[in-house]
C-alpha cells in the first residue's frame, strides 16, 4: 500500500461493530414505541374515566326512571281501584233501581203471594234460652233471622228480604232454595250479608211451579253445588191465593 492512501472508516472497525451511523434511529424508534405506549395508557385511563361517568350517569338515569314508573304504577293502581269501587257504587245503584222496579210491579200485582221465612224451631228454641233474661223477658235490639218473599206469577217474579242473619265471611254464601214436594231442591239465587244483617234479594221461580211449595235459605261455601249441603237458616210454606180461603159461616 503506497503511502498516502487513506484507509476507509468503515474498513478499520472491527468486524460485527454497527457503524455510529445506526444507533440514532434505534433510539428514536425506542422512544417513539415509548410515547405510543403511554399514549395508549394515557387513552385507556381517560376511557375507563369517560366510562365510569358514563355508567354513573345511566345508573342515576335509570333509578330515576324506575322511581317514576313505579309512582305512576301506583297512580294507575289508586285510579282503578277508584274505578271499580264507583263501578261497585254503580252497580248497587242499578240493583237497587232494579229491585225496587221489580218489588213495585209485585206489590200491585193481583196474583200476589207471600212467603213467611224463620228460622227452624230447633234453633229459635236455642237462641231464645240463650237471650232470655232471668225474669222470663227477652232483651231489646235482639233480631231473630227472619224472611218474607213475595212473588208474582203474572209478573213472573219474586223477591224475598230477609233480616237478622249474620254477615258471611270469605268463601260464604247465602242459597236460596225451592222444595217442591216430590222432586230435588231447585236453585233460586245467592246472596250475601252485611254486618246490618239485612238483604234484599231477586229470586228466580221454578219453571215447573206447584201449587204447596216451600223455601229454604241455607249457608253453604261458595263453590257449585246442585243441592242443599249446609245449615238451613231460614224455612217457610207458600201462603195460598187470595180468596183460595172458603168464608167461615
Amino acid at each position: 500500500m503506497e503511502q498516502g492512501e487513506t484507509v476507509p472508516v468503515s474498513e478499520e472497525r472491527p468486524s460485527g461493530e454497527p457503524p455510529p451511523a445506526d444507533r440514532p434511529p434505534r433510539l428514536l424508534r425506542v422512544r417513539l414505541w415509548q410515547a405510543i405506549a403511554g399514549m395508549s395508557v394515557a387513552v385507556t385511563i381517560a376511557s375507563l374515566i369517560v366510562m365510569s361517568e358514563l355508567a354513573g350517569a345511566l345508573a342515576r338515569r335509570t333509578n330515576y326512571v324506575n322511581r317514576r314508573v313505579a309512582a305512576l304504577n301506583s297512580t294507575v293502581r289508586g285510579l282503578r281501584r277508584q274505578t271499580v269501587v264507583e263501578q261497585r257504587k254503580l252497580g248497587s245503584v242499578r240493583e237497587r233501581a232494579s229491585v225496587g222496579e221489580v218489588f213495585e210491579k209485585i206489590l200491585f200485582a193481583s196474583d200476589l203471594r207471600t212467603i213467611k221465612l224463620a228460622a227452624p224451631m230447633e234453633k229459635d228454641r236455642a237462641r231464645e234460652k240463650s237471650t232470655v233474661q232471668p225474669n222470663g223477658v227477652q232483651p231489646s235490639g235482639i233480631d231473630l233471622p227472619a224472611g218474607k218473599l213475595a212473588m208474582s206469577e203474572s209478573a213472573d217474579s219474586a223477591i224475598l228480604e230477609v233480616s237478622g242473619l249474620k254477615s258471611t265471611r270469605t268463601f260464604e254464601v247465602y242459597r236460596i232454595w225451592w222444595n217442591p214436594k216430590r222432586g230435588a231442591p231447585i236453585w233460586a239465587a245467592d246472596f250475601l250479608v252485611g254486618d246490618d244483617g239485612l238483604a234484599t234479594v231477586p229470586v228466580d221461580l221454578p219453571s215447573d211451579r206447584e201449587k204447596e211449595m216451600s223455601l229454604s235459605v241455607t249457608l253453604e261455601n261458595e263453590s257449585y253445588s246442585d243441592a242443599p249441603n249446609g245449615t238451613i237458616v231460614l224455612k217457610g210454606e207458600l201462603s195460598p191465593l187470595p180468596g183460595a180461603r172458603k168464608s167461615r159461616r
